[in-house]
Formats: C-alpha cells, structure tokens, sequence
C-alpha cells in the first residue's frame, strides 16, 4: 500500500517557509500600503484645489465664498452654503477625509482633515493635507512632509 499524503513533518516545514516568507514581507506590504494611501491623498488635495477654482469662476457660488486668505481653514467646515455645494459636487459627498495616517518619512499625521486657503484678489488657492503648516501643503506645491 503505498502512502499519497504528506508527513506531519513536511506539512510543518513548509507552514515555518510561509511564516518566515510573510514576517520578512509585511513590513515592506504595510510600507507600501501607506505610501498608496498618501499618493491618493494628495492627489484629492489637487482635484480639490481644482474644484474650489471652478467654484470661483461661478459667480452665483462666489458670491457665498468667504475667503480666508492668510490661515488654512477646514475644508469640511468651509462656509458659503453655495460655495461648499459647488466645490464638493464633484466629488459627491458632504465632507471629504484622507485615509493616510503617516507622512512620507513615517511619523503620524496630525489629522486626516484637509484644510484650505482662498485669496481671489490674488487668485491664489492653496490646499494643506493633515496639518496647517507648509510641511503638509499639497497644492500649489508640495510640502516636504508628504514628498517621497
């Protein structure tokens, strides 16, 4: 009679191959994980930058925006109830979050909120992701905190 199966020792062997193949894995997975996160993010961080300057051309939703042009303001708490609808339709929702929970050199993020900032005299829009500071600035440029 001849034996089709495998050995309890072989089934080990191979279940110890996985382990080890997966613990050498996950970090270099959750990296990567991360780092798509944050590339979406910031990539919203421009769509919303794109949105609030076609709100801007709009003059009916103008008329509503109110413009903080020195201090980031939160995206989500922007104020205008017209300027808000027009900025958001694009992305049809009511508020808008990032999913990324640490930079690109791996410390936290403050917040996942997206903050903003509008100066039509100057036709200056500039977006912020996590955190009010330049270091997280995704729009016009991008902030050292969010580059890889």
């Amino acid at each position: 009679m001849k034996n089709k199966g495998f050995s309890l020792v072989e089934i080990i062997i191979v279940i110890a191959i996985m382990a080890i193949l997966s613990a050498a894995l996950a970090p270099a997975l959750i990296k990567y994980i991360n780092r798509s996160r944050l590339s979406a993010d910031v990539d919203t961080g421009s769509e919303i930058a794109g949105a609030i300057m076609r709100a801007v051309t709009n003059d009916d939703a103008f008329q509503a925006a109110v413009e903080h042009p020195t201090t980031p303001y939160p995206l989500n708490s922007m104020d205008g109830a017209r300027f808000k609808e027009e900025v958001f339709k694009p992305f049809a929702c009511d508020s808008i979050y990032g999913k990324a929970k640490k930079d690109a050199h791996g410390d936290a993020i403050p917040s996942n909120e997206y903050y903003y900032t509008l100066d039509a005299s100057k036709n200056r829009v500039e977006v912020f992701y996590g955190d009010k500071t330049s270091d997280y600035m995704v729009y016009p440029t991008l902030g050292k905190k969010l580059e890889y």
